[in-house]
């Protein structure tokens, strides 16, 4: 009996789409048996309409022209998805969006299972469903909706993949706002909500050799945290991680215990841009926490971004002026998901 697969495709507009496959299909065929119709033409490896990369797993590339995909896309991990065939689970990105292919994305009813505040004007928020578990990637969103409350907002998951059993949420609670009032005036245990995903290309891929550098601002820090329990979760030992966690008020920061519980694995450094009497540690913004002696090995290193748009583009201009290769930056600009 022939393996089976997980095949996780990222499109251009953050959707993900799931489906298995076996050890002598092609992915394009698989797709196409799972109800998902790749973009494609000649199905013979001639023309590179179905060309994707290849972000993570190991696959036999198959009989493809030069044409189609050359040597140099194949070492870039290149392949095309009419003749490649899974020799490990797969993770595919597609440089188009989910949408041209008329595919919706899941959606499943949830209910509240937990809420506990963590910080000032920061709510924790768990949610459990009797339907099949939503599967995402580490640092991947969702669209949670209230029905006749909310529409849709998005929220990063907090929690791994590997526990897809519950999913958690940080929510910044705004003074005024739709699902930041809710949570505050209407939500309880057993709420009822609607949560529709995953989407996201921010997300985590195979540790090189190097090292890991996180940086977090504010809730931002969400996305992280599940990265490090997927992390910490695999058979191979956990990469170092440095991780730079800003907020604006040191009662705004959260989450030290879960990072500290990783040991000398987790380098945390925390830092607040409004310090008090009652704040020990680094002032600033949190960009300013980088250095050289951080990065010993920048030209291997992957650095993982999310936070507001301007903490993002002040981290890449610094960690390129360090040596990161802007290949291995990988960010999502994250704003209050509230109006």
């Amino acid at each position: 009996m022939s393996n089976k697969y997980n095949i996780t495709c990222v499109f251009e507009d953050g959707a993900t789409s799931h489906f298995q496959s076996s050890a002598i299909e092609t992915v394009y065929s698989a797709a196409l048996r799972s109800g998902l119709t790749l973009e494609t033409d000649c199905r013979e490896g001639a023309c590179g309409v179905c060309k994707a990369h290849l972000s993570d797993g190991q696959c036999d590339i198959g009989d493809v022209s030069d044409e189609a995909l050359t040597d140099d896309e194949q070492d870039e991990g290149y392949l095309l998805a009419c003749q490649a065939r899974p020799r490990s689970d797969l993770v595919l990105e597609f440089g188009y969006p989910l949408s041209l292919l008329k595919k919706e994305v899941a959606t499943v009813a949830a209910r509240v299972a937990a809420l506990e505040p963590v910080a000032d004007n920061v709510m924790r928020v768990v949610l459990e469903s009797d339907a099949a578990p939503l599967p995402f990637l580490a640092g991947q969103y969702v669209n949670i909706t209230v029905p006749g409350a909310v529409p849709g907002r998005s929220y990063s998951f907090a929690n791994s993949p590997a526990d897809n059993s519950r999913m958690e949420f940080f929510v910044r609670l705004l003074e005024q706002g739709a699902m930041s009032n809710w949570l505050r005036d209407g939500a309880k245990v057993g709420s009822e909500v609607s949560v529709q995903g995953a989407y996201g290309q921010f997300f985590l891929r195979p540790a090189r050799a190097g090292q890991i550098v996180m940086i977090a601002g504010g809730t931002g820090l969400a996305p992280m945290l599940s990265m490090l329990e997927h992390l910490s979760s695999q058979d191979a030992p956990m990469p170092k991680v440095v991780l730079l966690y800003g907020a604006n008020f040191a009662g705004e920061l959260f989450g030290e215990e879960r990072i500290r519980q990783y040991g000398d694995q987790v380098s945390l450094h925390q830092v607040v841009v409004n310090g008090d009497d009652t704040w020990q540690g680094a002032t600033g913004f949190v960009t300013d926490l980088l250095n050289d002696t951080l990065l010993s090995e920048a030209a291997a290193t992957d650095a993982y971004l999310c936070g507001p748009p301007p903490m993002i583009d002040a981290a890449r201009e610094k960690l390129a002026a360090l040596g990161v290769p802007a290949a291995r930056i990988f960010a999502e600009k994250f704003l209050p998901s509230d109006h």
